[in-house]
């Protein structure tokens, strides 16, 4: 019995020895695993998706050539910098640099001066070309920006303008060459057939080089004598978008001097022109006043 007693006391020992002891070293060891864990930890390493030319327009890893690369979708910028681009660090906020309005997605930033907003077209086209032999280079300089004969032709006679970068036809949703679709002074005084052929680069039967009709039933009766028949025409001159500073639009290309059905005499010159046109051209054959050329309008006076 005494025997039996003694196991039986044992046997407590043993089940309150499993009950308290065992889950103290079994904690103890698990908090020394832990520690040992975190030793062998380092600390984590900062994620930069850019290479170390990212800011060199000239390095084969700058961000821009990632962004052309991506069909200019710039919401992979999105993932890291923000829907808004700003970044959640000074470094990381894209508006540093691209401080028009629209940040990145502004226009100049594919296409024109990056350094100056108000040149959204090319030279430099989305491949970075400069050249005017190019068809996404061609003569927009002299369309807009350097326009020796007439007012600055608007963006939106050959393109259709984007409300917004990512808009069906424009940039990630298409692809290159871009849209043109001539309309507006385009289709004047009966060019109602104006095209451009991307193939050859040319563009054809356009009031802008020469595809006009003037009545004489419809001018001004003060200027009516003007007319040797019932209509004065141009030449209608087809022009090669890439064959810039190469005669395309030298004065006298796209109407006669004068006009086919103007009056005519040996006394009629280019230098002759102010007598009549005096608000447009001076005595020397200079456009004198850009917006009165090429306008959609016959301005003529007499003194």
């Amino acid at each position: 019995m005494a025997a039996n007693k003694i196991t039986e006391n044992l046997d407590m020992k043993m089940k309150k020895y499993l009950i308290y002891i065992l889950p103290l070293i079994f904690l103890a060891a698990l908090l020394q695993g832990c520690a040992d864990l975190q030793s062998d930890i380092s600390k984590p390493v900062e994620v930069n998706f850019h290479g170390p030319g990212s800011l060199n327009p000239s390095a084969p890893d700058f961000h821009g050539n990632m962004v052309r690369n991506a069909k200019w979708d710039m919401k992979v910028c999105e993932s890291c910098h923000g829907a808004d681009l700003t970044g959640n660090t000074a470094e990381g906020n894209c508006m540093n640099c691209h401080t028009e309005e629209d940040g990145p997605k502004a226009c100049n930033t594919c296409h024109g001066t990056f350094a100056d907003p108000s040149r959204i077209a090319p030279p430099r086209d989305i491949s970075e070309n400069i050249s005017s032999a190019l068809k996404g280079v061609g003569a927009h300089v002299q369309h807009i920006y350097e326009r020796d004969l007439g007012a600055r032709v608007r963006c939106s006679t050959c393109h259709i303008i984007p409300q917004d970068v990512y808009q069906p036809g424009h940039m990630v949703n298409d692809d290159l060459p871009a849209e043109v679709m001539l309309k507006g002074d385009a289709f004047l005084f009966g060019a109602d057939n104006a095209a451009y052929d991307y193939n050859s680069t040319s563009c054809a039967n356009s009031y802008c080089h020469g595809n006009f009709t003037f009545y004489r039933d419809s001018a001004d009766v003060t200027n009516r004598f003007a007319y040797t028949a019932d209509r004065m025409t141009g030449l209608n001159k087809t022009v090669t978008w890439t064959n810039v500073n190469q005669g395309e639009a030298v004065c006298g290309s796209c109407h006669g001097l004068p006009p086919e059905g103007h009056i005519v005499n040996a006394e009629i010159t280019i230098n002759t022109c102010y007598q009549c046109h005096g608000d447009v051209i001076d005595e020397n054959g200079f456009i004198i006043d850009k917006e009165k050329h090429i306008n959609g309008e016959k301005d003529a006076r007499l003194d």
